[in-house]
């Protein structure tokens, strides 16, 4: 097994632009990750419909930058990098899933280990949100490097 990291998205203010990434994840251009498993969840009170689509990704977003933790401290540095809440979306090159996502409970992924999506070195993943619709996010995002 590989490092194990977690990146929590605590809070995060996402406006109302139409098109734009909730979060992505890249991997280095040394390492592989896996992506095992996510989750995100709204401070909305009332019910509004957001369609959302994971994506394979080969550049990402200008979001903040997320600070990850490693699940085992033991382990050597993270590689990977997640940005949140790009108002510019992540160049894709294929759409893995589509949702829709009222916003009164979470929405998330975890991944058996046969569904887990593998990302190539130098590439990446993004959650991206095709509706406008502001709103503020929590989350988080578990990944193994290999």
């Amino acid at each position: 097994m590989g490092r194990m990291v977690q990146a929590p998205l605590n809070s995060l203010t996402v406006g109302s632009d139409a098109t734009q990434d909730l979060w992505s994840l890249m991997a280095a251009a040394s390492n592989k990750i896996v992506l095992h498993g996510w989750e995100i969840s709204s401070d909305a009170i009332a019910a509004t419909l957001l369609e959302l689509t994971l994506h394979r990704i080969s550049a990402t977003n200008s979001g903040a930058a997320v600070t990850e933790v490693k699940l085992d401290e033991d382990d050597g540095a993270i590689t990977g990098i997640v940005l949140s809440v790009g108002t510019t979306i992540s160049t894709s090159t294929a759409i893995l899933a589509g949702y829709q996502w009222e916003q009164l409970g979470p929405l998330g992924m975890i991944y058996t280990p046969e569904m887990r999506p593998v990302i190539e070195v130098s590439q990446g993943i993004a959650l991206i949100c095709n509706t406008a619709a502001a709103f503020e996010m929590s989350g988080w995002i578990c990944w193994e490097e290999l």
